[in-house]
């Protein structure tokens, strides 16, 4: 269980610097903002030496990349949590317990791994969105794992069912930012609450979702995008008004349920809001790093708060059951 605590500290700091150098290397808080949005240079050439660190290399140069640790930080942070998965399947099989949860994360460590050393570049949608995929699932297994044999009190019933429905809503909004990252759609929507004129995506939205697609870039070598991306953006807002409604839901039905769920119950609330007021906040101060970087960060953390809630309680413990 603390191999499976530290894994998931390293998985959490892991996240937070897989956004920031996503996003960085994709134009975001570059010294000529927002113009140098999407400059990921030339089409990649992909060859055996090519590798995520010297592509990051050669983009942070372009981008003028102020802070050079955060990707030998990223690749040390990865490497020992890659000790720690590992670990944690050795210990999984002596022990006879979370076997196929173990196994499953040291697949997704190996598949990360394999798409960290292919990816060349932010070109991809396809391996944006695998490295972001993996990432949060993996943050899932791991708060899975250290919250079910933790809790004295689990969520049963209606209450459950609340959980269960923001959890799969706040994963798809999840990857309907990391669609709109990958189509370099951030800044295709900086009036609220419409998007330049118009409150729903259109048609292009088909092709934010085409994740087999290369991106293009110009004589400038910025990425060539279309209607897909503010169709994407607007998908995005729109979603996040339901997820925050449901979280919200959640949040309140778990706070009136029981009182040992309380402190769950709280931070899912203050996490809820707190998200959703950054990514306002971020279109009105036209998109800071920062915010950007709390705003993926934040996500990471309410997954795990909705985790804790779903955690089944220890042997013995009552499971609370919520009858409206």
């Amino acid at each position: 269980m603390t191999t499976a605590k530290y894994a998931l500290l390293l998985v959490i700091v892991l996240v937070s610097l897989s956004a920031y150098l996503r996003l960085s290397h994709s134009g975001i808080g570059c010294s000529d903002w927002p113009s140098c949005y999407g400059q990921i240079g030339s089409m990649p050439v992909v060859t055996q030496e090519t590798n995520t660190q010297g592509a990051y290399e050669r983009l942070g140069d372009q981008a003028n990349e102020p802070l050079a640790w955060a990707t030998p930080l990223h690749r040390l942070v990865a490497s020992v949590l890659g000790l720690l998965i590992l670990f944690l399947n050795i210990t999984a099989f002596r022990q006879k317990r979370d076997r196929l949860l173990s196994l499953a994360l040291l697949g997704l460590t190996v598949f990360l791994a394999v798409l960290g050393i292919r990816s060349g570049s932010l070109h991809s949608p396809a391996v944006v969105m695998g490295n972001l995929a993996g990432g949060f699932l993996m943050l899932a297994l791991l708060g899975w794992v250290v919250f079910k044999s933790g809790r004295s009190s689990g969520a049963g019933g209606s209450l459950r069912g609340w959980a269960v429905a923001a959890l799969v809503l706040l994963g798809l909004q999840v990857m309907l930012g990391g669609l709109t990252s990958a189509n370099f759609g951030a800044t295709a929507c900086m009036t609220l609450p419409d998007c330049n004129g118009s409150w729903l995506p259109g048609a292009e939205l088909i092709t934010a979702f085409d994740l087999s697609r290369v991106h293009e870039v110009n004589k400038q070598g910025i990425a060539i995008g279309g209607a897909e991306r503010a169709a994407i953006h607007m998908t995005h807002r729109l979603s996040a008004i339901l997820t925050l409604a449901v979280l919200l839901a959640t949040g309140f039905s778990a706070l009136r349920a029981d009182r040992r769920l309380r402190i769950v119950a709280i931070t899912i609330i203050v996490l809820a809001v707190a998200e959703f007021s950054i990514g306002v906040t971020a279109i009105v101060a036209s998109l800071p790093i920062g915010l950007a970087v709390a705003h993926n960060w934040l996500a990471a953390l309410l997954v795990l708060a909705l985790l804790a809630l779903l955690a089944p309680p220890r042997t013995g413990q009552t499971t609370v059951e919520h009858n409206p």
